[in-house]
């Protein structure tokens, strides 16, 4: 593609276009030519095999042979309308730029204002060039990461579009959709699969699927944070098992006592994710997604050590209970220290009481459904 052609693009952005390639013909809605000559097409169909084509179709520039109008624009009123400098209009401005008039407006501004005043420092990483190895090198030198993605019907056969990776103080927005699978065969997968850096994630079940059978990456060394959720339920129930998982809203509502203006993106996002499976294939992303997608991942890892605590409460407790036996003059009961050592002190035996009122207590909170699982409440 030369520079005419690339300006041709350019110029009829939010139309449906005929793409002949080196290898193929597609039809579809142009969304974008980004300034390494990558066209992104929506709504895309192979008009060799008639099939339609899930999600975004990348097209590297020099593979292109032939470019075609098919039809006129379906709606260029709110692309060619004047827009304010207001953040609100500016996400408008973008969502439209991008093809995806669909996109509810209102949903994505009510994002925009949900994040406005939440910092977050987080650099998108799209092409090899300048900052992708930096970027690898660091994410090496680090002990945890937290991680996180998105994209369309994810799981082992989906189409992943962003891969979250999370530092204490950065996040790194992969664009998988435009860089493909040499983002891990140059680095990423090094870093997913080294066993001495922490991975958390909030249900890996998804994640590891897609990154083992498409890209071959196997994740090691990683704390969910869904899985710790039902674990700390088992432990505070005192046996019990949750008829269903949490969110990871919910988890943060819970461990962080984050309010809900605070995790409420986190229910927006999931909302735009049901009415609109394929935004995640917009380029260029909005801005307000974009710092959305950094959030989601930046918490994991506060979740993370906030479960932990959780998890040591019992252990503290009863650490706790040897050392006030000390404390309140009990010390000659250590006489013969060497005999009584083989005997369970009282202090550990308060575990079972403890478990045994819990699970009372539970009984009278939760319903117990037919398979003996407690129901948690619903997510508001």
């Amino acid at each position: 593609m030369d520079t005419t052609t690339e300006d041709y693009l350019a110029r009829i952005i939010g139309q449906k276009v005929k793409i002949t390639t080196v290898s193929g013909c597609f039809q579809g809605l142009l969304t974008g030519v980004d300034p390494d000559r990558i066209v992104t097409l929506m709504k895309v169909k192979n008009l060799q095999t008639g099939q339609a084509v899930p999600g975004a179709k990348l097209i590297f520039g020099q593979n292109v042979l032939d470019v075609e109008i098919v039809e006129e624009p379906e709606s260029t009123a709110e692309i060619q309308e004047p827009v304010s400098i207001e953040s609100e209009n500016i996400l408008s401005q973008e969502i439209a730029a991008s093809g995806h008039q669909e996109v509810t407006a209102s949903l994505l501004h009510t994002i925009q204002r949900s994040v406005d005043n939440e910092d977050v420092a987080y650099t998108v990483i799209d092409q090899f060039q300048t900052n992708f190895g930096p970027t690898i090198r660091y994410l090496q030198c680090q002990k945890v990461l937290g991680l996180s993605a998105v994209g369309l019907d994810l799981f082992r056969y989906g189409n992943l579009c962003w891969l979250q990776v999370a530092t204490k103080r950065h996040v790194y927005l992969f664009d998988i959709l435009k860089m493909g699978p040499g983002v891990f065969k140059n680095g990423l997968q090094m870093v997913l699969e080294d066993k001495d850096i922490l991975k958390v994630v909030h249900d890996c079940r998804w994640l590891g699927a897609i990154l083992l059978h498409q890209y071959g990456v196997m994740m090691n060394n990683v704390f969910d944070t869904q899985v710790g959720d039902v674990y700390l339920f088992h432990m505070h129930t005192g046996g019990f098992l949750p008829h269903r998982t949490s969110t990871e809203r919910e988890c943060l509502t819970r461990y962080r006592n984050m309010p809900a203006t605070k995790v409420n993106f986190l229910k927006y996002k999931q909302t735009l994710m049901k009415d609109n499976s394929d935004v995640w294939f917009t380029r260029p992303m909005p801005t307000a997604l974009l710092k959305v997608l950094a959030l989601e991942v930046m918490h994991l890892l506060d979740l993370r050590l906030a479960i932990l605590d959780a998890m040591l409460a019992d252990f503290t407790l009863l650490v706790d209970g040897y050392l006030n036996s000390y404390r309140q003059g009990l010390a000659d009961v250590f006489d013969g220290a060497e005999s009584s050592n083989s005997q369970l002190p009282k202090e550990l035996q308060q575990l079972s009481i403890l478990q045994r009122l819990r699970r009372e207590k539970a009984l009278k909170e939760h319903n117990v459904n037919s398979q003996g699982f407690l129901t948690r409440m619903e997510e508001n």
